[in-house]
This record gives C-alpha cells, sequence and structure tokens, in this order.
C-alpha cells in the first residue's frame, strides 16, 4: 500500500490527534474552503493511513479541499467507541483549523463507511450543527445479523457471506469495551431526520449492497437527502483500486462533485451561531 501512486501535487503533514495519528492531504491549488474528515475501511481491524493515503489525496485533488486522514483505534485493543471518538477529535481538529459545521464533509469505505454515518449522526444527537454532507464508499451501515440478506446472490469476490458472517461474530464479541454493556449502535438505527446529505456508491453484486440499500431507505424515510449509486460488475469498495480501474476514478469524481455541491464557496449565510470550538 506504501507503493500505491499520489498524485504529483499532494503534500501530506502529520498531524497528532489525542488518542490517535492522522495525516492532513492537500493538492497544489487545493481550496481552503471546504475540508473532508477521511475515515478508511479494514473491517475495524487493519489497514491505515498508508493503505488510503492514495484514495485521500485523489479526494482531495477530486474534490478541491483539504482531507483529514484520521488512523484511528481498532479492534481487538480498542472498541468502536474509541474510533467514533478520534472521529469526533479531527473533526474537532478541523473546527480549529478555521472551517465550519458547513465546510466539513465526512467520508469513509466499508467499515469507515459505518464510522462516517454513525460520527455525523452521533454529532447531532450531541446537540451540534450537521456537517456538509456524508460520502460513503461500500459502507457497513447495521450490525444486527438480522438486518442483513443472506438468501440474495453473492458474487463479491472480496467480502463474501462467509466472511461476513466471521466478521459480524467477531464485531459482536470485540466490538465494543464500554462497561456500559449497551449494544454497539448502527446508523441505520440512528435519529435521521436532521441528517446532511449523503452519497452512498456500491457494487451491485457486493454482500454489503444490502447495508447500502438499507441505508437509504432509512435515510429517504426520514426526509434527509441521499444519493444511492449502483455500480455494476465491481467489487467491494472498487475506488481502492481507482489507480488501475477507470470506475474507481469515476466514482471518486462524482463523489468530489458531491463535496463540492454540499460546501459552496460563499458561506456568507453561515449561521452566526455556529461556534467553531463548540465541539
Amino acid at each position: 500500500a506504501a507503493l500505491a501512486p499520489l498524485p504529483r501535487s499532494a503534500k501530506v503533514t502529520r498531524v497528532r490527534l489525542p488518542a490517535c495519528p492522522a495525516e492532513l492531504i492537500g493538492t497544489a491549488g487545493s481550496s481552503a474552503r471546504r475540508a473532508i474528515l477521511y475515515l478508511h475501511g479494514g473491517a475495524f481491524l487493519t489497514c491505515g493511513l498508508n493503505t488510503h493515503r492514495s484514495l485521500a489525496a485523489q479526494l482531495s485533488r477530486s474534490a478541491d479541499a483539504e482531507v483529514l486522514n484520521v488512523g484511528y483505534r481498532m479492534l481487538p485493543d480498542h472498541g468502536l467507541s474509541a474510533a467514533l471518538s478520534d472521529a469526533a477529535d479531527g473533526v474537532r481538529w478541523l473546527l480549529r483549523r478555521g472551517y465550519r459545521w458547513s465546510d466539513i464533509v465526512v467520508a469513509g469505505d466499508s467499515a469507515g463507511g459505518y464510522l462516517a454515518l454513525q460520527t455525523a449522526a452521533e454529532l447531532l444527537r450531541q446537540g451540534h450543527p450537521p456537517t456538509a454532507g456524508v460520502a460513503a464508499i461500500s459502507p457497513l451501515t447495521t450490525l444486527n445479523p438480522r438486518d442483513k440478506s443472506p438468501g440474495r446472490k453473492d458474487r463479491c469476490a472480496m467480502f463474501t457471506a462467509r466472511a461476513m458472517t466471521s466478521f459480524m461474530r467477531y464485531v459482536a464479541a470485540h466490538g465494543e469495551k464500554n462497561p456500559s454493556g449497551h449494544p454497539i449502535a448502527s446508523p441505520v438505527d440512528a435519529d435521521l431526520r436532521q441528517m446532511p446529505p449523503v452519497t452512498i456508491h456500491v457494487s451491485s453484486d457486493e454482500f454489503l449492497r444490502h447495508d447500502a440499500e438499507l441505508m437509504y431507505e432509512r435515510l429517504t424515510d426520514a426526509g434527509a437527502q441521499c444519493d444511492l449509486h449502483m455500480w455494476d460488475g465491481q467489487i467491494h469498495d472498487f475506488p481502492l483500486a481507482a489507480a488501475i480501474l477507470p470506475e474507481g476514478r469515476r466514482a471518486i469524481r462524482y463523489i468530489g462533485d458531491f463535496i463540492k455541491n454540499v460546501t459552496p464557496a460563499s458561506q456568507q449565510d453561515v449561521a452566526a451561531s455556529e461556534d467553531p470550538t463548540a465541539l
């Protein structure tokens, strides 16, 4: 992954959040008007800054934005609440940098898509303003096995139904280390009425297609805006292979357009009550 190509104009700066490393990624001429908080995939167990640096840099160029790539804490040493706390720390860091809530899009792929959606919903639950939007690639959206769709034909070569079953058992056993014993929350079960615009990209052939469709249904039922992009013949998390996959590059362009659309250049209409230090 360290050999994955970066855009020639990419600049990577190390950042230290309170409990985890991160890096700020920009490309030549990238705007100081919008930012992306990026949360990598990897089943909450693996991957990190290096595996997703190339994707984050391509998003920076496509969206004309700075990207804070967060190396959040992972299983088995830390529960999912720790990862969500690290994501909130990333938002806090961007606010201190001078961005407003309406300048920030939370994004992620696979398990990082779960974290992106859950982070946006949790911040709203805590009474904060909505972020500008959420972008999710092949997101995990429910940790409830009953919400899955095992009867559907599964052709994805990367993340099979058998792998999903093992993963769900592992997360149930190790995913939450909170002594309160509360069940792990899922984005599909959150209060979604005030959610910002969401875009979801998923393969029509992957097992997490049902997660994406369920998230779309719950968002639209709650009155939130959601665009669901279904890609035929792709594998799970296909934009990770954008260096060699035209469809991956096209999906990144679509996500970049979405981010620019939800973070307009002029922010003069932002409410004066938005306090960047309130998080």
